[in-house]
């Protein structure tokens, strides 16, 4: 089936309002291919612990050991969103959010949280497209005690 440049116009169009509708680059909303086995085989981890917050990480790596060095992730820039709850079942998110995994970054993400409460135990977890990764437990450090 031969396309008609109308066709390819409104295409070109309807991706363009798909990105900036979801704030993502095009390269992000136009790449084609799903990501066909769980990223999440280098695990999430959250570390550097504030009064306030800490810091989320993961990397998206289907095969971490692939030869082209991409570790099994498309050339492309892809969405992956985060929540942290309150609760381990996610029934209190207090804060959610999406991160740009770039090829670049060789698709590593950071999160960096604040406003949260001090000594308290959060949940975190990642999606990238249909994927879930497993959820962890962070916890902000103690509030510091005033210098008198």
């Amino acid at each position: 089936m031969a396309l008609s440049r109308r066709t390819i116009l409104l295409s070109g169009a309807a991706l363009g309002a798909a990105g900036a509708a979801t704030g993502l680059p095009l390269a992000a909303v136009a790449s084609p291919g799903p990501l066909r086995r769980d990223p999440f085989t280098l695990g999430v981890a959250s570390g550097d612990p504030d009064h306030d917050g800490f810091v989320l990480w993961t990397r998206p790596a289907p095969e971490p050991l692939a030869e082209d060095g991409m570790s099994g992730m498309p050339s492309r820039v892809v969405p992956v969103s985060w929540e942290v709850a309150a609760d381990e079942r996610f029934r209190h998110v207090v804060r959610r959010g999406v991160a740009l995994a770039r090829p670049e970054s060789a698709h590593s993400v950071h999160v960096e949280l604040d406003g949260l409460l001090p000594g308290r135990e959060y949940f975190y977890r990642f999606r990238a497209e249909r994927w879930l990764s497993p959820a962890f437990g962070g916890t902000c450090a103690p509030r510091s005690p005033r210098p008198s």
